[in-house]
């Protein structure tokens, strides 16, 4: 055997190895055995390489001064390990076979779960592995990635960080603070309890050691919660004021009025919040004393800020208009936020402000356009406002977009025959859409557009560049694409099989997927099943059961697979669906076995119902357990075991 021989059979070994660490638990047979193999391969390479070192990129891997890449086993392992963080891998002479356990099972965790460990390399360190030397990507460098392991990333850095009393990583971390928790989804803060927990112990550290850093921090972590559009129930706003409890009245007077000054998006929901945050009466007197001396110090700051002002305005009025004793928003904020206003003169108020002017400009010609009936006044009217567009869509004008586009829907639904009229407006609008919808994250105002367009303004090349040539997409994204070209369905998958070997892309595009309408999703989750690997395979089953419609045909079809770990989630899919049980456990245990021939899936699939606790399945394990003769010996054991366990 030469080397090359030798790279080509550990690489196999290796593939094989994570494979069976995440199908099998480490005490089985079948794990076991792989493992077995795979030191008696690495023991025939030593002589040859010594040690033996990987290093590894997205897409391939380096060994002895070799790239290795194209190839599906090359890429494969490449996007496996590099999901996991790992720089590169390096095997040591005396390699022992617990050792080679704990690596493999260890390194096929789910990959949310490794950096809650503290890292692979911390793991193995807990497991006493010395011959093999894992070196992890910096995951202060993943506070700079996109998806969902930031969370995690973002926890251990901090809580390793405290341990080691590091204030200047700590620091670190508050400085891109504000990046991190945007990336989070939405929601998470008020639903997550380990985050929770992290986050108080992150702003509580900032409060005792980094004052300055606390404020902004804090104020971050409000416009992550306030920005989506709807407040936490009552338990979760409950559990998010705790979030709050390091700030004094001077906190929470700096808070308000750096949203009042600077948030575009704080709105009457946002001051909801800060009400429910900021304590009851007594504490908000204080907190309202503590904003007007910061205003009256600042005066200039507020006046010299038309949008500002106009904001504050906009936000009394809708007071005025709900009655406050329809919000959470207290009696205190409004009179508040009234005598700010009332120290406005004249002078002031009246600023010269060329924005606003526009601004006023395009709400009359929208006024202009909803009153109008006249087809050649809505044509001046429409080619002006098109001519007028681009500064409402370039400041992202959501507000505005959203009026203009429903008062043109009145205006077809009313009459038909002025489509045409509208339809430089429509294309500017819709054009803008489709240029945000990859945008992370998504601004929450465009779903409104996302839910009404009907036609592309970009064409099928732009979303097939973006999704497969750039890699970027969502499920909004993919929401649209399937509506606005529902014929382009084997375009899709004619594309998405190109990608085929590119595990991140299709672990990423299940994900999407799952949150896109049902009918696309299935079929497109079928289609990356057809094209991939076992690890893939089993992430669109998992992906299957969480959509409120499986193909019930195709899940049971899984059953006749030989991997048991495919099997296992296609199980646990059909176990949720009575009617689908029966067919299932027909397929698992209505198989031949003349002379104990299909005797060893016949015991995975007892194994399976066993782990999944399908009792429905007793009947058929009471027949198991009856069957004679000395090769069926191990198989009515096992039944009878558990039918045992299940009485009991």
């Amino acid at each position: 055997m030469n080397k090359e021989e030798g790279l080509n059979d550990f690489l196999k070994g290796l593939r094989t190895g994570f494979s069976n660490a995440a199908a099998y638990p480490k005490d089985h047979p079948y794990f076991i055995k792989s493992v077995e193999a795979f030191k008696k391969t690495i023991q025939a390479l030593f002589p040859l390489l010594s040690p033996v070192k990987i290093d590894i990129s997205p897409e391939s891997l380096l060994i002895d001064g070799k790239k290795l890449e194209k190839a599906m086993l090359y890429t494969e392992l490449a996007s496996f390990l590099h999901q996991r963080k790992i720089k590169s891998i390096e095997f040591k002479e005396g390699v022992l076979l617990d050792e080679l356990a704990s690596f493999f099972s260890s390194t096929s965790l789910p990959v949310k779960e490794i950096p809650k460990k503290g890292g692979l390399r911390n793991i193995l360190g807990k497991a006493n592995v010395r011959h093999i030397v894992v070196d992890e990507l910096d995951y202060s460098a993943l506070l700079g990635s996109e998806g969902e392991e930031i969370k995690d990333a973002w926890l251990y850095i901090f809580n390793e960080a405290l341990s080691r009393e590091d204030s200047e990583k700590i620091e670190e971390l508050a400085d891109n603070f504000g990046k991190i928790i945007s990336k989070l989804k939405p929601g998470q803060i008020a639903e997550d309890k380990e985050l929770q927990e992290g986050l108080n112990n992150f702003l509580t550290y900032l409060k005792e050691n980094k004052k300055d850093k606390f404020n902004i921090c804090s104020s971050q972590v409000f416009k992550s919660i306030a920005k989506y559009g709807t407040l936490p129930d009552k338990a979760s706003t409950e559990t998010v004021k705790a979030l709050f409890k390091n700030c004094d009245t001077k906190d929470f007077a700096g808070l308000l009025w750096d949203e009042v000054l600077t948030d575009d998006n704080f709105d009457s929901l946002s001051l909801d919040f800060f009400s429910q945050i900021s304590g009851g009466e007594p504490a908000q007197n204080d907190i309202a004393v503590s904003f007007l001396e910061k205003a009256k110090d600042n005066k200039e700051v507020f006046f010299n800020n038309p949008k500002a002002v106009k904001k504050t305005q906009h936000l009394l009025s809708i007071m005025e208009k709900e009655g406050v004793s329809n919000t959470y928003i207290s009696e205190v904020y409004r009179n508040t936020l009234s005598s700010l206003l009332k120290d406005t003169s004249s002078k002031k108020s009246a600023i010269f402000d060329r924005k606003s002017l526009h601004e006023n400009y395009l709400s009359v010609l929208l006024n202009m356009l909803a009153a109008e009936k006249a087809r050649d006044a809505l044509v001046i009217i429409s080619e002006r406002m098109t001519k007028e567009l681009g500064a409402a869509v370039q400041e992202r004008n959501f507000a505005y977009l959203k009026d203009v586009s429903e008062t043109i829907r009145r205006k077809n639904q009313e009459d038909p025959r002025t489509a045409d009229i509208f339809e430089g407006i429509n294309k500017g609008i819709f054009k803008f859409v489709e240029g945000s919808i990859w945008d992370e994250p998504l601004a929450r105002e465009l779903e409104y557009f996302i839910d009404n367009m009907d036609k592309s303004y970009l064409g099928i090349g732009w979303y097939m560049d973006k999704i497969f040539n750039e890699g970027i997409f969502n499920p909004y994204a993919l929401k649209l694409f399937f509506r606005l070209f529902p014929s382009s369905a084997p375009l899709f998958y004619e594309n998405l099989s190109k990608k085929a070997s590119e595990m991140d892309f299709l672990s990423g595009m299940i994900g999407a997927l799952n949150l896109v309408n049902p009918a696309f999703a299935k079929e497109a989750l079928k289609q990356i099943y057809y094209l991939s690997n076992l690890i893939i395979k089993a992430e669109v089953l998992k992906a299957m059961q969480r959509l409120k419609e499986f193909d019930r045909e195709f899940i049971l079809s899984v059953l006749d697979e030989a991997d048991t770990s495919l099997k296992r989630e296609s199980l646990r899919a059909l176990a949720k669906d009575e009617s689908l049980v029966k067919p299932a456990l027909d397929k698992l245990f209505l198989i031949p076995s003349p002379w104990g021939k299909n005797n060893k899936v016949l015991l995975e699939n007892i194994m399976l119902v066993q782990e999944a606790g399908l009792k429905q399945a007793k009947g058929y394990l009471e027949i198991l357990g009856k069957r004679r003769f000395f090769w069926n010996a191990a198989l009515r054991k096992k039944a009878r075991e558990v039918i045992g366990e299940w009485n009991v």
